[in-house]
């Protein structure tokens, strides 16, 4: 074998050992990551406004219970939470007032009843002409006085729910200076102010009244949201007592006054169903109908969330993808989502998570 031969054997040998060894000084090329898009759509969507709300009575829905005079509480027939009908005793309360009033109507009370006698006799007298018919007159004015005062006495005895009549003498224990309060409607006691042997006025409820059938639930919506919202819009609602159960409702009213302080506007729902499984201060969280619009619709791989806000990929022509922010609105069956920040037939990546691996 010839040197030329040995030369060229031994540049092969070692053009084979680079290429094997991966030293070859060939380029490596980078395989390129290949994302699906789509376009956004759109579609005219119902949107809501999330709110909190409390249950509250109605204006003829509950009844604060007041003494009608100062004096002390002797004793109490009911007890929180139970059942009243209208009419049924509640408390009693003992007074002097009541005392120098009921003795001021019996003794008035006698002296009606003889005016009355000296009235019918003069009558007869008169008729033969035993009197003149001016004694007549004055009797008769006097008569009518008496039956004046009485009736006056009888109803400011009334007013304190000083009953006459016999039936309710064994709740009085026989006594004079005590009055009872009784229900003014039917319901249950939602609360109780007062106890035995305090000390009561005219300005201090004794007593909470509730009708279970006549209530209203009062949400505090933010003045920005007041535009969205209508009177006649539907309201679901939600109680942590039913976590699982939607209640329906309808807005009647939305104040014309704002709170300052809070920014939000009194907004009043009635009621729709199920009204007796709902207590007096009960805390809600409410969705309220809002108003129609057109929204983007995009799946919800598409979005990703980042230091508190929301975005979408959108492929650029210089190869790389934008981050866009968007808001969203409501989601939408399908895994789909409203939302704002985005227009229709824009393109964006499908997967955006996929775009956050290494």
């Amino acid at each position: 074998m010839n040197k030329a031969t040995i030369n060229l054997l031994v540049s092969v040998f070692f053009l084979t050992l680079c290429r094997c060894d991966g030293t070859s000084s060939t380029p490596k090329t980078e395989t390129k990551k290949e994302f699906t898009t789509i376009k956004v759509t759109s579609s005219e969507i119902r949107t809501y406004i999330e709110a909190t709300g409390s249950v509250q009575p109605e204006i003829d829905g509950s009844s604060k219970i007041f003494a009608h005079l100062a004096g002390t509480v002797s004793k109490l027939f009911v007890n929180f939470g139970d059942r009243v009908k209208k009419g049924d005793l509640l408390a009693a309360i003992t007074s002097p007032e009541v005392t120098d009033t009921y003795s001021a109507y019996l003794s008035t009370l006698s002296q009606l009843k003889q005016a009355e006698r000296i009235y019918l006799l003069n009558k007869e007298l008169f008729q033969v002409g035993a009197i003149t018919k001016n004694d007549l007159l004055n009797s008769e004015s006097n008569y009518k006085q008496l039956s004046a005062v009485v009736e006056g006495l009888k109803g400011k005895l009334a007013i304190y729910g000083f009953s006459l009549d016999d039936e309710f003498l064994p709740q009085k224990q026989n006594r004079s200076d005590t009055v009872l309060i009784k229900s003014s409607l039917n319901g249950y006691v939602a609360d109780i102010q007062t106890h035995v042997g305090d000390r009561v006025d005219t300005a201090t409820p004794l007593m909470t009244l509730a009708d279970p059938n006549k209530i209203m639930i009062v949400a505090n919506l933010y003045d920005t949201d007041i535009t969205k919202v209508l009177k006649g819009s539907r309201v679901t609602f939600y109680v942590d007592s039913y976590p699982d159960q939607a209640f329906q409702g309808v807005i009647t009213y939305i104040s014309d006054v704002s709170d300052m302080e809070s920014k939000t506007v009194k907004t009043f729902i009635r009621v729709l169903d199920r009204k007796v499984l709902f207590k007096q201060n009960m805390f809600l969280h409410l969705k309220i109908e809002g108003e129609k619009k057109k929204l983007p619709l995009i799946p919800q791989t598409a979005m990703i969330y980042k230091e508190g806000k929301f975005y979408v990929y959108c492929p650029a022509t210089n190869g790389k993808n934008n981050l866009k922010e968007i808001k969203p609105v409501k989601e939408v069956p399908g895994k789909i989502m409203a939302v704002e920040g985005i227009a229709e037939g824009e393109e964006i990546i499908l997967t955006a998570i996929e775009l956050e691996k290494p």
